[in-house]
């Protein structure tokens, strides 16, 4: 357990840079072993650094989010339609575990919350239909739905994140961790939906999908760890 209190992350560094070779070099079985390694490690070196007597609804809240995670990569390794929208619906949960979490730290309850809402709110609306007409020759029906609850939670909590920077008192934790984690939770997920739906021979861009998945949660639970500890 010392070894994950002190080195977890570099831990989950190893294992996901082992994955994305597995995966460039397409040698899935190993991948498949590899990914559902890397969600558990984080979740270890998060509660082993927390403090034990506090902070208990937000441990609560982001150890949902990192099993609703851990349950969506798990999902996402099979392949077909059902697994495909179970996937994302457990990935939505991980948005809305997070989004609470960062409603709780900091509400909209300011005129600079409002601004700082407005503006992320805006670029969210974009980057969501930027996307959509990107892809939308390629999105089949049955994933239409689902695409965009998954837009709108992951939005939510990206403006909920960058609403963290409107308080002084959190404003590094927004700008060194949760804003650049929401930010590579959109990339992630826009360059999954490019694989699935636009360029599907294209086995690189698995690698972005992961590299940014796993930096987006390595923020996370870097901000996470700073917020409990404090």
């Amino acid at each position: 357990m010392q070894l994950l209190k002190k080195n977890g992350l570099i831990l989950f560094w190893a294992l996901l840079l082992v994955d994305c070779f597995f995966i460039f070099t397409e040698q899935n079985d190993y991948h498949t072993y590899l990914k559902p390694l890397l969600i558990p490690v984080l979740f270890f070196y998060l509660i082993l650094n927390a403090k034990k007597k506090k902070y208990k609804v937000s441990k609560l809240l982001i150890s949902l989010g990192l099993l609703c995670s851990w349950i969506g990569d798990i999902l996402l390794l099979v392949e077909g339609e059902k697994f495909l929208i179970a996937g994302t619906i457990a990935f939505v949960a991980t948005y809305i575990f997070y989004s609470i979490f960062f409603f709780r730290v900091r509400p909209i309850n300011n005129s600079r919350s409002y601004e700082t809402v407005i503006i992320t709110t805006i670029v969210a609306i974009g980057i969501i239909f930027s996307m959509y007409n990107f892809l939308k020759d390629g999105i089949p029906s049955y994933f239409k739905f689902p695409f965009f609850i998954s837009a709108i939670a992951i939005s939510v909590m990206f403006v909920l994140a960058s609403n963290l920077y409107s308080d002084r008192k959190r404003r590094k934790l927004a700008f060194q961790y949760f804003i650049p984690g929401a930010l590579l939770f959109i990339i992630s997920e826009a360059s999954l939906a490019t694989h699935l739906f636009k360029y599907t021979e294209e086995s690189f861009i698995n690698v972005i999908v992961m590299i940014t998945y796993g930096y987006a949660q390595n923020f996370m639970v870097q901000g996470f760890v700073k917020y409990l500890k404090s």
